[in-house]
């Protein structure tokens, strides 16, 4: 009688285990089918077709258009030898690999395995035919090769870059767009009709021109086959001016727009989009000319850093859509890591410098003598009178320094004048403006010294 009970227990527990284990692999089943159905719901509401616009297209050619929305769709469609990364790293693109032979020239290495929109082959002859159309016509990108003096074709995917002298980080400058020599071939570059739709080795290829509307499509021929894209359609809307395309964003025509207007929310309103935040590359600093009898002198040149309030004129003049710098390479590179911009303001310290360096604070200004003369810190500041922007920001600067016994007279030049006074160092401080280069390179910030 013992062992039946035995018995019928382990029957009842095999049979409670065959259950449970049912049920789990029922469950199991039903959350796969889940799983599986909830991936396959987000893969159909991925999106496979966005429209962009374009204000004033001039070409979309990416060498020879000056149109800013033009350069940044184009990226789309055209590759460059060397990408830059978030970071400003410099990352292979068509190029695979390069490296600096000697002071004045790069050996570089191109992708073999790419092709372009027709399914021609990339070579080096591409390379060099698009750095000659860079040198014989006006582009905005012929700065990037205007030390270059020859480029020597090694073989189909070796080129040797030659330049007239060192340029320190020149991979740097080989971010430029990659054009089709065959698809020139005997063609008028600036003037042909080819220009409405060049091919490309980007994600991309043009496939319709009209009018009112660029439409790009999946490039299948892209060497970058393990990078999976689902987006297969972009509609390039075009528009006469920038209100239009305003416009059309606003009711909804368009679902991306790119631009740097500082009161883009007088005219788009401020609901229905999200806003994306990317940090430009357009730099404004003061120069000061080290010939200067009181610039000359490091106290001063740190009395007038630390009695400027950044932070004052980027939330008074700009509505704080500028951003405070240290150093022109702060924001997002590589090389610049904890940088702190609101360090620099230090009213008390700034006094404190010119006092331990002999100045005195009388009558609201500084001054010292030095062989039997007195000299007060006075100085002109040179800005663009056209920049109404930067006029603004002089007079701050004048207010701000003033406060601290640093007298400022600001001379307005016409902007031939400005560029002249500029070039021949004739100027006290100037307060300049320009578009950073990705390049890591200062010297246009910091001159080397010659050597005796």
């Amino acid at each position: 009688m013992k062992s039946n009970w035995i018995k019928y227990v382990f029957i009842i527990f095999i049979i409670i285990i065959l259950v449970f284990s049912i049920y789990k692999i029922r469950k199991d089943e039903e959350e796969k089918k889940q799983e599986e159905a909830y991936i396959a719901s987000n893969q159909e509401d991925k999106i496979k077709e966005i429209k962009l616009g374009i204000a004033g297209l001039d070409t979309i050619n990416p060498i020879l258009s000056h149109n800013k929305n033009v350069q940044d769709i184009s990226k789309l469609i055209y590759e460059p030898l060397i990408n830059l990364t978030s970071e400003y790293k410099a990352e292979a693109c068509l190029a695979k690999e390069w490296a600096k032979q000697s002071d004045n020239s790069y050996l570089i290495k191109l992708r073999e395995n790419v092709r372009w929109s027709d399914s021609q082959r990339f070579t080096a002859e591409d390379v060099r035919f698009t750095i000659d159309r860079l040198k014989d016509t006006q582009t905005i990108y012929s700065v990037n090769v205007q030390n270059v003096v020859g480029v020597d074709i090694i073989d189909d995917y070796t080129i040797k870059i030659n330049l007239d002298k060192e340029i320190p980080f020149f991979e740097y400058y080989l971010t430029f767009p990659i054009l089709s020599k065959g698809y020139y071939e005997g063609e008028d570059f600036v003037n042909t009709a080819k220009n409405t739709s060049p091919i490309g080795t980007g994600k991309f290829k043009i496939a319709e021109v009209q009018p009112s509307y660029i439409l790009l499509e999946k490039n299948i021929n892209w060497w970058k086959k393990e990078k999976e894209m689902t987006l297969e359609k972009v509609t390039i809307n075009l528009y006469s001016s920038i209100g239009e395309l305003y416009n059309s964003f606003k009711i909804g025509n368009l679902d991306l727009i790119s631009t740097s207007n500082y009161n883009v929310q007088d005219y788009i309103g401020t609901i229905g989009y999200n806003a994306k935040e990317i940090k430009g590359r357009e730099h404004t600093f003061l120069a000061f000319n080290m010939a200067n009898y009181f610039l000359g002198k490091p106290e001063i040149r740190k009395a007038i850093s630390y009695s400027i309030d950044k932070e004052n004129i980027t939330s008074s003049i700009f509505n704080s859509k500028c951003y405070t710098s240290s150093f022109p390479l702060d924001y997002g590179n590589w090389l610049a890591q904890g940088q702190d911009a609101s360090s620099g303001y230090h009213l008390e310290q700034a006094k404190q410098i010119l006092v331990d360096h002999g100045w005195i604070e009388r009558n609201g200004t500084w001054q010292k003598t030095e062989n039997y003369k007195t000299q007060k810190i006075t100085l002109n500041l040179l800005v663009k009178a056209s920049n109404a922007a930067n006029v603004t920001v002089a007079q701050n600067i004048k207010e701000q320094l003033g406060n601290q016994g640093i007298m400022i007279h600001i001379i307005q030049a016409a902007d031939e004048a400005y560029h002249h006074a500029i070039a021949n160092k004739n100027y006290d401080i100037a307060l300049c403006s320009m578009t950073m280069s990705p390049s890591p390179n200062l010297d246009t910030f910091f001159r080397r010294r010659k050597s005796s």
